[in-house]
């Protein structure tokens, strides 16, 4: 794809105008501005890195991930057109990137996998290690086939909306919806059982 100045330029005028106050910030990465890449990075890389933490279980697998994400960004600004929110478009090459990990080194996750400490919940145990709701939800959550975990994630954790969540795991946005609900009622079913 051809990712000069004059074709980036020709592309973003055809881009569909959007609220999304990352777009600039992609524009201008494609024509080349590091510091807009710095502040892109600075925006979403906290929650690119919680993210890939929680799906690979390894923090320092999941930096060696985001920096392949981040020069995916670099390289690619050029061809993003705006279609979707730059978070999602993130989202999509972070959880991209981090499936093709996982084909090239699936013992290192089976690795990381064993000596998990928990998911990112964990990041926040030492302020609030002796709060008994969280281990439970913690426990209710590890119960959840993967795909619904993973889904509850980019919704209530990532903040994405549910047509969002299906762009990013490439699934019809009924089956997030439903994915949703039955996660839900599972979790409500786990914890009603506690009480």
């Amino acid at each position: 794809m051809d990712y000069s100045k004059e074709a980036v330029k020709t592309n973003w005028r055809m881009a569909k105008k959007t609220a999304d106050p990352d777009f600039a910030l992609v524009r201008a990465i494609a024509l080349g501005d590091a510091r807009a890449m710095d502040k892109l990075y600075t925006r979403h890389g906290p929650g690119l890195i919680a993210y890939l933490s929680s799906r690979l279980r390894n923090r320092q697998w999941a930096e060696e991930v985001l920096q392949e994400v981040m020069l995916a960004v670099w390289q690619g600004a050029g061809g993003f057109r705006g279609d979707s929110r730059v978070l999602t478009w993130l989202m999509t090459i972070a959880r991209n990137r981090m499936i093709n990990a996982l084909k090239r080194d699936k013992s290192q996750y089976d690795q990381a996998f064993e000596e998990d400490t928990g998911s990112i919940l964990d990041q926040n145990d030492a302020v609030i290690e002796h709060n008994d709701q969280l281990n439970e939800l913690r426990s209710a959550l590890s119960k959840l086939p993967d795909e619904q975990r993973e889904t509850l994630e980019l919704v209530f954790i990532h903040g994405l909306s549910n047509h969002e969540t299906a762009a990013v795991l490439g699934i019809p946005t009924g089956t997030v919806k439903s994915r949703l609900f039955r996660a839900k009622a599972r979790l409500r079913e786990w914890l009603e059982e506690r009480e």
